[in-house]
């Protein structure tokens, strides 16, 4: 079956004349649902595609959005958190670097790059693709190259003429920037890498394996700039135990680039980032089933944690330890036996988009003077609180959507001194918010739905501070209602004083009414909607006049 190639294309689409050979089969000669199922084989992929595209306005058509999907997925693993809505375009994204990650060697800001999905470059790069200023399978795509790279085979079955039958020997023979390309098999070694250099599986996803024994499978020490992708990568040990090393260990000033593979521990930590200027960029994997962490960034390490599938690991997700500072971003971390992220020990570091799940302790924990922006995260269903800050952690924690969580949605233990704003409590079966008396920072603007029956977890110490910073709102919804009350809440205590309350320009809805109410009260005032709501479209209402009190801070 003839598939037709550049050199067969000349001039204008209109003009384009395809030789035709009597004796043989052409695609343009088949049925269009034929040629529909040809376009989704496995063995048309990427260049096939962009070839296809350029040759007539007919496959011009043909080559849709089905076609670009059934592509990524034979070679890339789909986004975690949702489908692209272009799969060309992000397939083209992830080829940038995957084909020019060469031109971070020597930068002196290389542990400060951050792969953001929307950054000028990424945008430029897409641009240039999509208007046929080459094809995904061109190495470099249009970036000029110093010389060219030797690509090197490893097969372990030695049938390859030429080829190497483990990695360690083509990496020790390989020259710097060398491509090492791994077919199919099982390698039962630990690889040190040395010097800067691709290390790619071939096959379908899953069919390269790695195991490292009593250490790291794969370690890069030192100045060295790598990039590892279409791996199974595992950490086993071959007695009792082993050092809490990393399946994946990134340290001394390393940059490394760990992409589309699946790593995992039996004795220690999935990957780990470690020491000043170390670098990862852990893009696109799945990072499950490790004993310790799934993702470490400590001792001041640096990196992009993007885009990840991190679960069942036996310690946090993501934990960030001893000044590390990554950005964690469009990550799905979720059903971890610790915190879905832990930020502790003067960590830093920006936790952004990801959705926060399923975690046998908080969603994400900030302690001992950790101070992470926390943001646009949707923190939900977990067996402890959604955000858990406490021991002089810091921070700031803005716009989440943070619900039904086991315990209160947002806890601040003793000494915790967070900014908690813009953030959506809900459905929480241990309330909203639980305080410390030894709290810190500050709690404003947050939309808070709360059942009527539930209360905030307020310590007595606290209960004139807290009063003197409310207002209330709607007294018929009040379980206790009294005609004249008292000015000073003091003197008669409620025992759930807060549920009909707006502290701080904390707005509270309550869901449902309380169960002693009756007919009339539904026919009462309705509570008043911030205006920003997300989850509420009608036409906005003051909340405050002009004499609101400030936003509470709790010292």
């Amino acid at each position: 079956m003839g598939v037709p190639t550049m050199e067969d294309c000349r001039g204008s689409p209109s003009t384009w004349i395809q030789p035709v050979d009597p004796n043989a089969l052409t695609l343009n000669l088949l049925p269009l649902d034929l040629l529909r199922y040809v376009l989704v084989q496995r063995a048309v992929g990427p260049r096939e595609l962009c070839v296809l595209e350029q040759t007539s306005k007919l496959f011009r058509s043909l080559v849709d959005e089905e076609a670009w999907k059934h592509a990524f997925l034979e070679h890339r693993r789909c986004n975690v958190l949702r489908e692209p809505e272009c799969w060309k375009l992000e397939l083209t994204r992830r080829t940038m670097w995957s084909r020019n990650w060469r031109q971070i060697v020597g930068s002196s800001s290389a542990s400060h790059l951050r792969l953001g999905l929307q950054t000028q470059k990424l945008r430029r790069f897409a641009q240039k693709m999509i208007t046929g200023g080459g094809c995904l399978d061109n190495p470099g795509c249009g970036y000029a190259r110093t010389r060219p790279y030797a690509t090197h085979v490893v097969d372990p079955t030695g049938v390859s003429a030429g080829c190497f039958l483990t990695i360690t020997a083509a990496l020790a023979y390989a020259q710097p920037f060398d491509v090492i390309l791994v077919k199919p098999g099982e390698y039962r070694e630990r690889i040190n890498v040395d010097k800067h250099t691709e290390i790619v599986g071939t096959g379908p996803t899953g069919s390269v394996v790695v195991i490292g024994f009593d250490g790291p499978a794969i370690e890069v020490l030192g100045r060295i700039t790598c990039r590892l992708a279409n791996l199974v990568i595992k950490q086993q040990a071959r007695g009792g135990g082993g050092a809490m090393s990393g399946s994946v260990l990134i340290k001394g000033g390393a940059v490394v680039l760990v992409e589309e593979s699946l790593i995992s521990s039996e004795v220690g930590h999935c990957i780990v980032i470690q020491g000043q200027d170390s670098c990862g960029y852990v893009l696109h994997n799945a990072v499950a089933n490790g004993k310790g962490v799934g993702v470490l960034v400590c001792d001041n390490g640096r990196g992009v944690i993007e885009d990840n599938d991190i679960s069942f690991n036996g310690r946090a997700g993501v934990a960030i330890l001893s000044g590390g500072d990554p950005l964690v971003c469009h990550n799905k971390i979720h059903e971890g036996m610790d915190s879905g992220v832990l930020v502790s020990e003067k960590g830093r570091g920006r936790v952004e988009g990801n959705d926060i799940f399923s975690n046998r302790r908080a969603g994400v924990a900030i302690l001992k003077e950790g101070a992470p922006l926390v943001k646009h995260n949707r923190i939900h269903d977990g067996r402890d609180s959604g955000v858990l800050v406490c021991e002089n952690g810091q921070g700031s924690v803005v716009a989440n959507q943070i619900n039904t969580n086991q315990m209160a949605g947002v806890a601040i233990g003793r000494g915790g001194a967070s900014h908690v704003t813009g953030n959506t409590i809900r459905d929480g079966s241990g309330g909203s918010l639980c305080l410390s008396l030894h709290s810190k920072g500050m709690i404003a603007s947050n939309v808070i739905h709360q059942h009527p029956q539930s209360a905030m977890q307020v310590p007595e110490g606290l209960l004139s501070e807290v009063h003197n910073m409310t207002r209330t709102l709607t007294p018929h919804l009040n379980p206790n209602p009294n005609p004249n009350p008292n000015p000073n809440p003091r003197s008669h205590p409620d025992p759930n004083p807060y549920p009909h309350q707006v502290q701080n320009h904390n707005y509270i809805r309550y869901e449902g009414g309380h169960p002693d109410q009756d007919t009339a009260m539904h026919a009462g005032p309705t509570l008043p909607r911030p205006p920003a709501s997300p989850t509420h479209r009608s036409a906005p209402v003051p909340m405050f006049d002009d004499d609101s009190p400030l936003p509470m801070v709790l010292s």
